[in-house]
Order: structure tokens, then sequence, then C-alpha cells
């Protein structure tokens, strides 16, 4: 059921002709049904992902209970799109009509007609918790979402899992060379997924190694070994990372992590890679000003300024890289640890089934 879901779900992309090629979701079709979820014995309904398939815009509206969003992009007061420019008229804020759609789309407009579906089943409000302040604000200033109720809570990692180790025992596991700075950059899309911004990475490492001199990446994620990067700094491909443990023995390999995202809620690698204790240097967009204190757990440049990010992954290289890897372990255990992230989820549930009861 759920593979002819997700197939006919699919089907439907290709009504809408876009040059935007980023994952979208219609959410027409579902295999669950509210049905399931309404004879549970559950208080609350805690929804995260749900498109692809799972559960459709006209199934959530028959959930009865009490329900919760934890958010983890815009799709829920977009379109079909996960991601959305920003502007006074963007068609999340103010609504899509005819008159706002995006240049250079012809056809079926499929973002059109499931933001519709969402405003006509949607009566009820449900609970928004996104993670960063910046998909709180989108939220909050959007057409569907804006009169209801939101709470950021940051995303939970394991923190125990997540946890630093020692960086020559890191390195001989993934056979990468000791005693030489390393840069890792990870993408489940690899070097060409636009919104993950390895050009501009790439740009800002001709800047590090003008600096540095000795310095070297680590790319995980797709490999693209035919690539070399322009001034010759060596690449290594790790591929595709499998398992946290490893994922955790990668990041104690490096000496600072890059995120050099044009578009990103909470990147889970900058959290992970500060519990392990090393420090991001990344772009101040999305969620990242929330996850990486600027100056303190690494760095923090203007979007999008290959010059400042080389400046912050150089810092990072240096001596500064001690402290900013001791205050970034400090940092995940006081924000992301499962203690302080469940209890303020359970405030949240507390008030959805006080209201519900009253109701």
């Amino acid at each position: 059921m759920w593979r002819v879901a997700q197939f006919t779900d699919h089907l439907l992309w290709d009504l809408q002709k876009s040059e935007n090629k980023n994952w979208r979701s219609p959410a027409r079709f579902g295999a669950l049904s509210a049905d399931v979820i309404n004879a549970s014995d559950a208080d609350v309904v805690n929804l995260h992902w749900v498109t692809n398939g799972f559960l459709s815009i006209k199934e959530i509206s028959r959930i009865t209970k009490p329900i919760v969003w934890s958010l983890y992009d815009m799709w829920t007061f977009s379109g079909t799109e996960h991601y959305g420019a920003d502007s006074t008229d963007a068609r999340w804020r103010s609504g899509y009509t005819s008159a706002n759609r995006v240049a250079g789309e012809s056809g079926y407009d499929l973002d059109r007609a499931t933001w519709n579906r969402k405003k006509k089943f949607w009566k009820r409000p449900m609970h928004l918790v996104p993670a960063s302040s910046w998909l709180a604000d989108r939220a909050a200033h959007s057409e569907i979402a804006h009169s209801w109720a939101i709470t950021r809570i940051s995303h939970v990692i394991d923190t125990n899992t997540f946890s630093p180790m020692d960086s020559a025992q890191a390195r001989a596991r993934h056979s990468l060379p000791p005693g030489v700075p390393l840069v890792l950059f990870l993408s489940s899309g690899g070097i060409t997924d636009d919104r993950k911004g390895w050009e501009l990475l790439e740009a800002a490492m001709s800047k590090v190694k003008a600096a540095v001199h000795l310095v070297e990446l680590v790319v995980a994620g797709p490999a693209t070994p035919d690539y070399t990067h322009p001034d010759g700094i060596p690449i290594t491909w790790i591929g595709q990372v499998e398992g946290d443990e490893a994922l955790q023995s990668l990041y104690a390999a490096a000496n600072v992590v890059a995120v050099p995202s044009k578009e990103d809620n909470m990147p889970l690698t900058a959290m992970e890679a500060q519990s392990v204790g090393v420090p991001v240097a990344a772009f101040s967009i999305g969620g990242l000003p929330d996850i990486v204190l600027a100056g303190v757990t690494g760095s923090l440049a203007p979007p999008f300024d290959v010059s400042a990010l080389a400046a912050g992954i150089i810092n990072s290289l240096g001596a500064a890289g001690t402290s900013q890897a001791s205050a970034a372990r400090s940092h995940a255990i006081e924000t992301w640890s499962p203690k302080v992230v469940v209890e303020s989820y359970l405030e949240v549930y507390q008030q959805e089934i006080a209201l519900a009861s009253k109701n």
C-alpha cells in the first residue's frame, strides 16, 4: 500500500514544469489511515516527517487527537516545497495565487493546488514545534500557520554516542593521515547538492590553503573521485557513512567541520560534530545561528562570504580550536541532550492535553 501511495504521489510531479528539481511532496495520497491513529490509546499525536506516501493532507485533518508537529523544513505551511525563498510576496507568506507563481514554471500549478488542500482541510490549529528560530519565524509569518501555537524546541541527539574520542584512533579507523589539519564536509547528496554549498567551500578552501599551506579535505557522502580541487587540495572520499559509531569517529578525526549550506534548518552534522567536541564553520543562515555559538564553538560567516568562512576555518585550525572544542561539547550537552529536549516536549504535550480537555 505504501509503495502504491508513494508512486502515485510522485506521478503528480510531472504535471508541474519547473527548474526547481528539489524534492517536492504533494501528499495527495498516503498509506496510513487516520482511523488507526484515532483508535490508539495515545493522548497526543506527534507528527514528524509524514510525506512520501505515508500520510496524506486529508488524513491529517481527520486525526481527532491533539496534534504536535515537529518541523524539519517549511513544507507544513508551503505548497509542495520543503524550502522556499523569502520575500514580502513569497507564496508561503501571502498565499498561492496565479499572480505570484514562480517565474519559469508552467503546466499545472501543483504547489498552489497542494497549498489550497492544506487550507481546505486543516481547519483545526496544530501546535508546531520548529527546531530553529529561523523556521519558527517563517511559520509565524505564513498564511497557513500564523495563528497556530508555535514553540521552538531543538532537535535531540544522543550525546553519549556522539562524544569525544582520541583523534589518532579516529584517523586510523578511517585511514586518514596523522598530523595533517583536516576539514570535514558531509552531505547525503555529495558535492552536487546545491543547497549544501560545496562550491562556496571550494572557494573558501583556496584561501585556507594560501594561509595554512598544509591542509586536506575529507568528504562524506556520494563520492566524485574524478573531481580535483582547483588548488590541488588533497581530498579523501569516505563515501556513505553507515552507523553512528562510524560517524562519531569521522567527526573526531577532523579539526573542523565545514557546513557551508545555502539553505538549512537544523543540520544534524553541525550538532553532532559539536557533541563530539569538534568546532563548526558555517554561514549565518537558517537554523545555524541556533547551533553554532560564533567565536565560542566555531564560526558563523555572513552569507555567503567565502573569505569570512575561510577565516573561521583557519581560526579553528589554530590555537582557538582547542577552547572551541571544549565549549562545543558543553554546548551540546546543555542544549541537545535527551533529558533537556524531552522535558521541553513534555511541557508542550501537557499544554495540548489540558487544552483538549477544556474543549
